[in-house]
C-alpha cells in the first residue's frame, strides 16, 4: 500500500481546504447576486435591489434621504416605500447577474464602483437597463474590465459624467475615450490609467 508522507498529506490537506473555501466563496457570491424573482414581484425594484447591494457590501442612497445606507438591518420595513437613487460599492461582490436588479430602478440615476474583483465587461452591458435614468457612473480599480466592457457605456445616452480610474486590463484608452466623447458629447469624461 502507498503511504505519503506526513508533510505531504498537510500540504495536500492544507491545499484541499484552500481549493474548497474559493468554491463556497465563488458559490455564495453567486447566490447573493441571483435575483429574486418572486420577492421582486411582491417588494419591488427598489427594494430588492438594496437588498442585493447591501447583501454584498455595498451602499444605496434613497430620493429625500440624505444618508447612505450600509448596513441591511437599517433598511425600512418592507411596507415602507422607497426609490433607490444611487449604488456605492467599495470592495462589494457584485457581480454581473446581479445588475438584473437595476431593471425597474427608474430613478437610479448614479453607481460608483471601486475595487469591485467580480465585476466584468457584461457587467458594464446591464447598466443599459438603467440609460434613461443614468447621470453619473464611476469606476475606479474593478480589474477585470476591459476596453469591451467600457464600450457599453457609450450607450447610456443620459450620461453626464463619467470617471474611470486604474483598469489595467483596459489597454487601449485612448480609443475608449475617444469613441465614449463621440457617443456621448454632452458628458463629462475623465478616464486616466
Amino acid at each position: 500500500m502507498f503511504k505519503l508522507s506526513s508533510s505531504l498529506s498537510k500540504d495536500l490537506l492544507r491545499n484541499f481546504s484552500k481549493q474548497n473555501q474559493r468554491e463556497l466563496w465563488w458559490w455564495t457570491v453567486i447566490m447573493f447576486n441571483k435575483m429574486d424573482e418572486e420577492r421582486t414581484k411582491t417588494l419591488g425594484y427598489d427594494r430588492t435591489t438594496a437588498e442585493w447591494v447591501l447583501r454584498n457590501g455595498g451602499c444605496v442612497r434613497f430620493i429625500g434621504s440624505p444618508l447612505l445606507f450600509c448596513d441591511y438591518n437599517t433598511l425600512p420595513p418592507e411596507n415602507t416605500k422607497f426609490f433607490v437613487k444611487e449604488i456605492e460599492a467599495t470592495d462589494a461582490g457584485l457581480n454581473t447577474d446581479g445588475f438584473d436588479h437595476i431593471k425597474g430602478c427608474h430613478k437610479l440615476d448614479r453607481i460608483f464602483l471601486k475595487n469591485c474583483k467580480y465585476l466584468e465587461d457584461d457587467s458594464l452591458k446591464k447598466f443599459m437597463l438603467r440609460k434613461d435614468s443614468l447621470k453619473i457612473v464611476e469606476i475606479i480599480q474593478c480589474k477585470n474590465l476591459t476596453d469591451d466592457g467600457l464600450q457599453h457605456l457609450t450607450k447610456l445616452i443620459n450620461l453626464e459624467k463619467l470617471i474611470v480610474h486604474n483598469l489595467p486590463y483596459v489597454k487601449h484608452l485612448e480609443k475608449v475615450q475617444e469613441d465614449l466623447r463621440k457617443a456621448l458629447p454632452k458628458c463629462t469624461i475623465q478616464i486616466n490609467p
